[in-house]
């Protein structure tokens, strides 16, 4: 694919190519990649048609249904930049969002719109999606009867369906080096930052799609988008790398471990990109296991710490069943379109988290930024390449860009990681900076203890925040959920001698809890700063 195009001029060359290949599966129908582009250009003439114009930011706070796929695409056609949020965000949230973007256009799911109907009052134009649109009229009846009560005041001019009725519109804008889209993430050091992504960034990710999942065959291809746009690895990975290289996209608005199967064995699944939960509920599903698994080509986890053991539990159950996928692990963030480097069959070396992609640059670099640390030297991880940001967006005053510049004119971003890189270009990731506890003036590593700890066959997952202290400065708290196997247990005597024994003494945890689960942020990540509210 070229990355010197738009994403709209992406998906209008793959239509060409591969017109009556499957785009999307969605509820069991299936959308060609000639009928996802109509559906694109006849979006984009009544979004123009209504008044939203090039470099509108408009904000998408959908799950993936085919709305949000044609949204995508149809404010890139006409130069919009898409602000993506999460589908579950509240009105407080929303509206902090809207007022720091400068963001007058708003489409939810026709389901919260009575919650967000106030903003109305504040200037901003509200549209309803359905995810029953163009399904057929049993399903939408059924749907309408569930809903009712929170679907029957919405504005018939409030609905999105109603911008799809004009003529199709066959002009595009064409600069794909503007910004394209606004995501949301903590930043590399932590704070909140709204994240700029031009087409050619994620167009440039795209062209490794090939390479990232291993493969050369593209036809009757299909990925799971279960991770919503807002996040990064769902929006670029798990959407338009497919779609722009001709393969499709199995949508899932909210997992369901059921239909997921019922998917592999209709051959309508052959990849599946989540966070470490997904694939956890999977096994946990008792039919999960068989034959079909031979469907699965490929899996990957990211976007949080995954235990050692649930790559060797999924791997041991596609071996039984004769399949060939294989769970592997990446690494990346959004600054740089979220994949900077991966594992897969055709590159792995263990204790990674992958080999580096052909156009991305790292380096390690000194904790103080003044020294290029080389190989095999633990340090912080600094990203460069083609997937380069545009740079964050509305900041504070006195806040600055993260780049940093070589004397060769080469642009980096800090990525807030320790870690190292080996000689042949594999990426030792250790922990992310904002994570070091420092008990009496030691580093320690979370991660490490963490690990550690999962070790134990009684241990389900687990996670290491700090503890503020008088005397040592910090100290670590360990919280436990125990495996379903062996509830009701203490571990504290063999968890505080099995880290004494791999780690240090400052590591041993000062206190042990234990909780029925962990919290999770809305991506299914283990919530760190809820277990540190916690007494």
């Amino acid at each position: 694919m070229k990355k010197e195009s738009t994403l709209y001029e992406a998906i209008l060359q793959t239509a060409s190519l591969y017109p009556r290949r499957d785009a999307l599966i969605y509820l069991n129908k299936k959308i060609s990649h000639e009928e996802l582009l109509l559906k694109i250009q006849k979006l984009s003439a009544g979004l123009l048609a209504y008044g939203i114009k090039k470099d509108d930011v408009v904000t998408v706070c959908l799950p993936n249904i085919p709305h949000a796929i044609y949204l995508l695409y149809a404010l890139n056609q006409i130069g919009a930049i898409a602000n993506l949020i999460h589908p579950l965000i509240k009105l407080t949230q929303m509206k902090n969002i809207l007022k720091q973007t400068k963001s007058k256009y708003l489409f939810m799911l026709d389901t919260s719109y009575l919650e967000f109907l106030s903003l109305k009052e504040e200037g901003i134009h509200l549209f309803s999606c359905s995810p029953t649109d163009f399904m057929s009229i049993f399903v939408k009846v059924f749907y309408y009867l569930k809903n009712a009560s929170l679907l029957k005041k919405i504005k018939k001019e409030d609905q999105v369906i109603s911008l799809y009725e004009y003529e199709v519109n066959l002009v595009y804008d064409q600069d794909y080096r503007k910004d394209a889209l606004y995501l949301h993430s903590g930043g590399t050091g932590g704070e909140p930052k709204v994240i700029a992504l031009s087409s050619y960034s994620v167009n440039a990710l795209s062209s490794n799609g090939l390479n990232i999942l291993g493969i050369k065959e593209i036809k009757n291809k299909y990925m799971l988008a279960v991770l919503p746009l807002f996040h990064g690895f769902g929006l670029c990975m798990g959407v338009h790398a497919c779609l722009s290289l001709g393969m499709a996209n199995t949508l899932m608005p909210k997992f369901n471990a059921d239909q997921v199967i019922k998917y592999i064995k209709k051959e309508q699944l052959s990849f599946i990109i989540g966070v470490p939960v997904l694939f956890e509920n999977l096994l946990k599903n008792k039919k999960f296991a068989g034959y079909h698994l031979k469907n699965l080509k490929i899996a990957f986890v990211g976007g949080d710490f995954s235990h050692a053991t649930l790559f060797d539990r999924f791997n041991e159950v596609m071996i039984k069943y004769g399949s060939s996928c294989r769970l592997y692990e990446g690494y990346g963030l959004t600054e740089v379109v979220t994949v900077c480097s991966v594992n897969n069959k055709t590159h792995y070396k263990k204790g990674t988290v992958g080999k580096m992609l052909p156009n991305t640059k790292m380096k390690v670099m000194s904790l103080d930024g003044k020294e290029n640390l080389g190989f095999n030297q633990d340090g912080e991880l600094y990203v460069s390449g083609e997937t380069l940001m545009n740079g964050y967006r509305f900041l504070k005053e006195g806040e600055k860009q993260p780049f940093v510049k070589d004397k060769d004119g080469t642009i980096w971003v800090p990525t807030g990681d320790f870690g190292a890189l080996d000689q042949d270009n594999f990426v030792y990731f250790k922990q992310r900076l904002k994570r070091i506890i420092k008990v009496s003036g030691v580093n320690i590593f979370p991660n490490e203890i963490e690990v550690l700890v999962s070790s134990l066959k009684e241990v389900y997952e687990c996670a290491v925040v700090p503890k503020d202290d008088e005397k040592l400065g910090q100290v670590l708290k360990l919280f436990i959920v125990l495996d379903h196997n062996y509830e009701n247990i203490k571990l504290d005597e063999k968890v505080k001698e099995l880290i004494l024994n791999n780690a240090s003494i400052y590591a041993v945890p000062k206190e042990i809890v234990y909780l029925k689960q962990l919290p999770k942020t809305l991506v299914g990540k283990i919530d760190t700063i809820a277990l540190e509210k916690m007494n």
